[in-house]
């Protein structure tokens, strides 16, 4: 349960990080700084904008719920990780006041509460003692090595699914600190540095995600499938979230000749290196994950990428604060996978010394 708290925490950061961009030109609010609670509700609200508020605040109504299930009875924990995701969602609200790009609503804390309890609500269900959960946690215990540094590691690995919704990444583009550094371009734009640099960031994070992997695997038979199953989830979220929310002009627009390149070595690398030891498979993500961070922040700028209207800073919809977060979590991604992955290999490095044999 304190990975529970500990996800909890890092997922009420970005909802913080989303939720209060760009972070300046601060200002004092009107004398009532909770008028909006009695306002009427927007005149102009679409289903999209409801889901999204929702969606954006379940996760963390799940994770509260899972860590308050360790003190408190299933309906308890529900109703107080519902009652913090909500107050979480006040307080943002609250905040934004103070930013004259952003608009606090009344109706986005009754959403966001809403995902809250629905998220919370799952978590019983979810866990080892439900039924759903049952069949989660022998799947888990069949396919992955048992502890806590593998379920950390599973966590991981899910988030980097959750990346694929990040609507102007390229494929596999985590870790771009590009736009909120303001780092300088080094390269100038040509077709070939651009297809060599796609090729090499899809290259290098298809080494880094699938060894990491590998190495939480239990089944040597079932590795390269798992791999498989994993990346096929992810271009699948990336195609979904192309068509349905950001109106990509087609299906596979993230698959370009550099991505095909990048997915066809990096494949056939990966197959070969999948019976490596647990060790060196931890040391070769760490090396790819890093490299892959560095080319894509020294790579040319992709002049044909344009970002959707409805994510332009200054619009209304609400997919922009779900974009913000996503976003967030593309660039922090990698950042997390190598800590993991240093951590694991420390702790690793400690049961060696304890126990020698």
């Amino acid at each position: 349960m304190h990975l529970a708290w500990t996800l909890a925490l890092a997922y009420t950061l970005l909802i913080v990080y989303a939720s209060l961009q760009p972070f300046r030109d601060w200002r004092f609010p009107p004398d009532e700084i909770l008028h909006f609670l009695t306002a009427p509700w927007p005149r102009y609200v679409t289903l999209e904008d409801l889901l999204i508020n929702v969606a954006a605040y379940a996760p963390l109504g799940f994770l509260l719920a899972l860590g308050f299930r360790e003190r408190f009875p299933a309906f308890r924990a529900v109703l107080d990780a519902a009652a913090l995701a909500t107050l979480l969602s006040l307080a943002m609200e609250g905040v934004q006041m103070f930013l004259p790009t952003r608009i606090a609503s009344n109706l986005d804390i009754l959403t966001n509460g809403a995902g809250g309890l629905f998220g919370a609500m799952a978590a019983p269900l979810l866990s080892p003692s439900g039924f759903p959960g049952r069949r989660l946690a022998a799947w888990r215990q069949r396919l992955f090595t048992p502890g806590t540094i593998a379920d950390t590691g599973l966590v991981i690995v899910c988030l980097w699914l959750f990346t694929h919704l990040h609507p102007t990444a390229q494929l596999f583009g985590t870790g771009n600190l590009r736009g909120s550094l303001d780092l300088p371009v080094y390269f100038l734009h040509t077709p070939r540095l651009l297809l060599f640099a796609e090729a090499a960031i899809v290259f290098f994070n298809l080494l880094g995600l699938g060894l990491l992997i590998t190495a939480l695997t239990r089944d040597a038979d079932r590795r390269f499938r798992i791999v498989a199953a994993a990346i096929a989830a992810g271009l699948l979220l990336k195609t979904v979230a192309a068509v349905i929310l950001f109106d990509s002009p087609g299906p596979l627009a993230w698959l370009t000749p550099g991505v095909a390149l990048g997915l066809t070595l990096g494949g056939v690398l990966l197959h070969a290196l999948v019976r490596m030891p647990y060790v060196a498979k931890l040391i070769t993500a760490l090396i790819c994950l890093g490299a892959a961070v560095a080319v894509i922040n020294l790579a040319p700028e992709n002049p044909y990428q344009t970002i959707p209207a409805k994510l332009i800073a200054g619009s209304t919809t609400q997919l922009l604060r779900f974009s913000n977060i996503v976003r967030a979590l593309s660039e922090l991604w990698p950042f997390l996978a190598i800590a993991y992955l240093i951590a694991a290999a420390l702790r690793l490095a400690q049961i060696r010394q304890r126990d020698p044999l």
